[in-house]
């Protein structure tokens, strides 16, 4: 199991963002976590990378509670995620942004870099290799020195991608990574979505594109004002009463 939400309430004030959300991701699975805007899909993400936390429940990677800890510290322990708002760097080059997010997995110090020693060297060598494969797994390898804000806005996406799995990540969080983007984007991502799956990378995947979802997801968790409302298999929660009533309303007697 790479993941573990139990009973996960999340509290402001009077407003409760989030209540007993319960649910599992295992090695290698994409998981779909979808809901009409405000059902608490963000911020439940925000919980898993330690940007806040939980008002009550756990949450275990790897049977390690990430309860409490730092968003660097869930990094080093492999979770990596992307933002809904893009957030890259955007006065530096595609590569230099795939660079950034590889920097806790570098093991030179100080030293290292004041006195170049051949061990930097080799490290910094990998480093940028490993960085331009990603490039090229995302599909912009052409475009490494380019900066990031003159890149298209598909690009950029991929580019976000990219520097999250620089991090080398077992679980990577994408925070609506199709929005948008035209249709031709959209079957590009989700091919990629495909092949870091093949890499045995465990995803977690919000997102509004109904046709993306139902297509790639091994299974999906719906959320509605905060509560998870459907559980299952694509199909299942498509068919679900309490999920067609959460998008589209019910008729009034």
């Amino acid at each position: 199991m790479t993941l573990v939400v139990e009973q996960v309430t999340k509290q402001f004030g009077g407003l409760m963002a989030l209540t007993n959300i319960n649910f599992t991701v295992n090695s290698g699975e994409i998981v779909g976590v979808i809901g009409p805007n405000g059902a608490g899909k963000t911020t439940l993400f925000n919980l898993i990378t330690g940007v806040l936390e939980p008002s009550s429940g756990e949450i275990l990677y790897k049977n390690h509670s990430l309860v409490g800890l730092k968003p660097h510290k869930i990094t080093e322990l492999g979770i990596a995620r992307t933002f809904q708002n893009i957030r890259l760097f955007d006065h530096l080059t595609a590569l230099d942004n795939v660079l950034v997010g590889a920097h806790c997995r570098t093991q030179g110090g100080l030293w290292q870099g004041v006195w170049h020693t051949r061990a930097q060297q080799r490290e910094e060598r990998n480093t940028r290799e490993k960085a331009r494969e990603l490039l090229d797994l995302v599909g912009i390898g052409e475009e490494e020195s380019s900066l990031a804000a003159a890149l298209p806005y598909g690009k950029q996406r991929r580019l976000e991608i990219a520097r999250a799995l620089a991090s080398q990540p077992n679980l990577l969080l994408l925070d609506e990574p199709a929005a948008g983007m035209n249709e031709s984007e959209t079957d590009d991502l989700q091919v990629l979505i495909k092949k870091i799956q093949e890499r045995g990378v465990s995803i977690i995947l919000i997102e509004h594109d109904m046709g993306l979802v139902m297509n790639i997801c091994d299974k999906l968790v719906v959320l509605n004002f905060g509560k998870k409302i459907a559980e299952g298999v694509p199909q299942f929660v498509q068919d679900h009463p309490a999920v067609i009533e959460a998008y589209l309303g019910k008729e009034e007697e």
